[in-house]
């Protein structure tokens, strides 16, 4: 294991540049580290999303070729016994799948404004070490403070 002090200069003013910049790359990886687990977690919902949806659709599909099959029979009991079922899956579908596809859209969603907050926060840190280089002040006026995880 290497020396965590080994990239010192024995320059206190350099040293402490550097372990704010250490600092700075641990808080980077973890929110890293953590959007890269929520989006693991979202994909897997997603992907049971769209299984529960396909699954909505083959039902109906299911019941529909019953209701053609019945049709082509002639069977009057059988038409109407394949018609309720087609038109029970068709409610079902539009229920639960207007209900997946508001889910989906959610997650999506909050997967943006998550990338969107680490871009920014990225971007902010950035801008503010950019800043204090120069000689300006801390914070540029149009930039706003990062907000932290809770």
């Amino acid at each position: 294991m290497t020396d965590p002090n080994s990239h010192r200069t024995g320059q206190p003013e350099a040293d402490a540049l550097l372990d704010r910049a250490d600092t700075e790359r641990r808080a980077v990886a973890e929110l890293v580290t953590i959007n890269h687990a929520e989006d693991l977690v979202t994909h897997v919902r997603q992907a049971d999303l769209a299984a529960e949806h396909q699954a909505l659709h083959e039902r109906y599909e299911q019941a529909e070729a019953e209701l053609a099959a019945a049709t082509a029979s002639g069977d009057p009991a059988r038409i109407a016994g394949a018609r309720r079922v087609r038109d029970e899956a068709s409610a079902t579908c539009d229920r639960a799948g207007r209900t997946l596809r508001e889910e989906l859209a959610g997650l999506a969603e909050a997967g943006l404004r998550a990338h969107r907050r680490v871009a920014g926060e990225d971007a902010h840190r950035l801008a503010d070490r950019g800043h204090r280089t120069q000689g300006a002040p801390a914070q540029h006026p149009g930039c706003r403070p990062a907000r932290r995880r809770r």
